[in-house]
């Protein structure tokens, strides 16, 4: 949840009041050393919001009179310019959520798969074996996606990484695209997989 300054909430206030027309147009409102008393703020705090509210044509300062509303119409304008500014905020703070806990998820696949690449064991003790299949220039799946090729429905092989220009990217989707040079990395179902891999790769499914 974003939390605003206080000047802001009272800016936003004010220009309510004003949209309500709780303060009209041309009309005086109490002093600064009154509005502080009432929003149990100080006078600084309160000259922030004023300042915000003139500055938008909201209000008018004159020395020695107070505080004039200017424009009822321009207190709407601001209250719907806050909260799309608003919207904005939230919306940007959800984006910098998503963004860390991608970060954070990637970082644990990726310690998770240099563990197993290590010689991580399964919960029956069993070794994790993996293999690792280079595209060729002349394969029939470059450009296509691992979801298109069906590659695991046909070998029966999980792909957990994919080698690409000395760059590791770890666990790809199935909308993951195949170029050439592109090595992937796989763990193999049975001793049948990675032979069933490479020759689904090299001659794709055979006419019968």
């Amino acid at each position: 949840m974003v939390i605003n300054p206080q000047y802001l909430i009272i800016a936003e206030d004010i220009a309510k009041k004003i949209k309500d027309g709780q303060y009209r147009e041309n009309s005086i409102i109490k002093g600064r050393t009154v509005l502080s008393a009432e929003y149990s703020v100080s006078p600084e705090t309160i000259r922030k919001a004023i300042h915000i509210l003139e500055k938008d044509k909201i209000v008018t300062v004159k020395h020695g009179v107070g505080i004039i509303v200017t424009s009822a119409e321009n207190a709407a304008i601001f209250l719907k310019k806050f909260d799309r500014d608003e919207a904005q905020k939230e919306q940007l703070q959800t984006l910098h959520t998503l963004i860390h806990n991608r970060d954070k998820l990637n970082k644990q696949i990726t310690e998770t798969l240099e563990y197993m690449t290590r010689g991580g064991k399964l919960d029956n003790g069993q070794k994790l074996e993996f293999e690792e299949i280079t595209i060729r220039p002349d394969c029939w799946a470059i450009n296509s996606t691992l979801g298109d090729i069906y590659f695991y429905n046909y070998t029966e092989a999980t792909v957990v990484a994919v080698r690409r220009n000395n760059k590791l990217i770890t666990s790809p989707g199935p909308e993951f695209t195949l170029i050439a040079g592109d090595t992937l990395i796989i763990i193999c179902k049975d001793n049948l997989s990675y032979q069933r891999a490479l020759t689904y790769l090299i001659y794709g499914i055979e006419d019968n």
